[in-house]
């Protein structure tokens, strides 16, 4: 077969034809951008992820946490915190604890209700382990030492820095109640 001036066009199109979508796949990505700048569709993430930033880029700070205490009613039980004052990181998980002693010679259930105040600072105080997330036990004349570990969330709000977790403590039931006589 002759080559003849038409199958050299047709070989110098394709030919075009690959140079040209090889270099158009290279400019993709800057048109890509221009197209989202342009159309404000966004399709892109912009930045580091939060998952990814390192320790310097939180924004951490100091936050005052004040432990208290309360018995209610008349339950036996001598409650209160080991510290009452702890000085935390934001994002930085941190522990202490409560102690608990059973002033009686009978068994002791127990529920304890948390609360924190400001209300504004509620969720961002993460409990880890808490004694208050089930009820407990304390035997006759027993002192128990229960941890708490929690961290603060760095989206505290700016203008909290002083955070008060509180523990209520209620008596569920006491092991052989005393029985009334009724002659």
């Amino acid at each position: 077969m002759a080559k003849g001036p038409l199958q050299n066009k047709i070989f110098l199109s394709l030919l075009g034809a690959v140079a040209f979508m090889f270099l158009f796949s290279f400019m993709l990505v800057p048109l890509y951008n221009v197209f989202c700048e342009v159309t404000g569709l966004n399709g892109k993430i912009y930045g580091p992820s939060d998952f990814f930033k390192t320790e310097k880029q939180i924004k951490s700070r100091e936050v005052n946490i004040r432990f208290l205490s309360t018995v209610n009613g008349s339950a036996p039980v001598k409650f209160y915190p080991s510290s009452d004052n702890l000085e935390v990181l934001t994002d930085k998980v941190s522990s202490t604890t409560y102690v608990a002693t059973n002033n009686t010679n009978k068994n002791i259930t127990l529920t304890i209700i948390p609360s924190v105040s400001p209300g504004l600072a509620a969720e961002n105080i993460k409990k880890i382990q808490c004694f208050c997330f089930e009820e407990q036990t304390l035997g006759p004349f027993e002192t128990q030492e229960w941890p708490i570990r929690f961290y603060v969330d760095s989206d505290i709000s700016d203008n909290v820095n002083n955070v008060y977790l509180s523990y209520t403590l209620f008596e569920k039931n006491r092991e052989n109640p005393m029985a009334m006589n009724h002659e």
